[in-house]
């Protein structure tokens, strides 16, 4: 086996989790609604997503182990070196997904519900990144929002350890932070209710979105606005709009 050589080693540790929630209508489509979920976030769908992210941090893939599950599900490991070619990254989704970097790690993992409620089938994908050295997770926030169309996110984003600076002495930090939001794209904040809960002396960083705007039509699978009535439409937006402002603030 090669060994990878490393480099002024940092020990400050950076980690960006995400809990994302993504939303369907539906009447008696639930198989093809598994069916739906199942491809869109298959393994080879998480991989592609996935190499993107190590890319956009500064990782390069090394290697590369998958495997899709019955009824549904996936998972992926990816073995990273920290050096890579810069590539743009373009929307895309994913379902269950570990990486590990040479001294960081990523990982993904979904949960569809099974059993949708009052006709609201609720999609969950929850993603950690960790990164050692001088790799910065936040690169790839808007990134990883974008790829899951998202309608309510939670972001937390922690900072541990210490790296030392050019004269020896300790930091507990390396960059100035003082929202998670600040690393938003100014599409994305127009997009979504932002609310962040910080605490900044213990390098704590929380964010919250949701979604601004509800259009019925973005929430029907497998059937058109047109093929309802205007009261039906305005029920399934108010039942929407209740599903998202209870997964906003955790409480039903």
């Amino acid at each position: 086996m090669n060994e990878i050589t490393l480099f002024g080693f940092n020990n400050l540790t950076k980690s960006l989790s995400f809990s994302l929630y993504k939303l369907h209508y539906l009447t008696n489509q639930q198989e093809r609604y598994n069916l739906f979920i199942k491809e869109r976030y298959s393994a080879d769908n998480l991989n592609t997503v996935l190499t993107k992210i190590c890319h956009a941090i500064g990782g390069n893939v090394l290697n590369i182990a998958k495997q899709d599950y019955q009824p549904q599900g996936a998972s992926v490991t990816l073995m990273i070196s920290e050096e890579s070619q810069a590539e743009p990254l373009s929307k895309s989704t994913s379902e269950s997904l570990v990486a590990h970097l040479d001294k960081s790690h990523l990982c993904i993992h979904t949960y569809p519900e099974e059993s949708p409620q009052n006709g609201i089938a609720i999609f969950r994908a929850d993603i950690e990144l960790s990164t050692c050295g001088i790799i910065s997770p936040l690169k790839v926030l808007n990134y990883v929002i974008e790829s899951f169309d998202a309608d309510v996110i939670d972001i937390d984003y922690r900072i541990r350890g210490m790296t030392r600076d050019k004269h020896g002495e300790k930091l507990f930090v390396d960059d100035k932070l003082d929202n998670i939001s600040d690393y938003l794209s100014a599409e994305l904040k127009n997009t979504f209710k932002v609310e962040s809960h910080n605490l900044i002396a213990h390098n704590l960083f929380h964010t919250k979105l949701c979604k601004n705007e509800i259009a019925v039509n973005d929430y029907l699978f497998e059937y058109n606005r047109a093929d309802l009535s205007t009261t039906q439409q305005n029920e399934i937006k108010i039942q929407i709009e209740r599903e998202l402002q209870q997964l906003f603030t955790n409480s039903a």
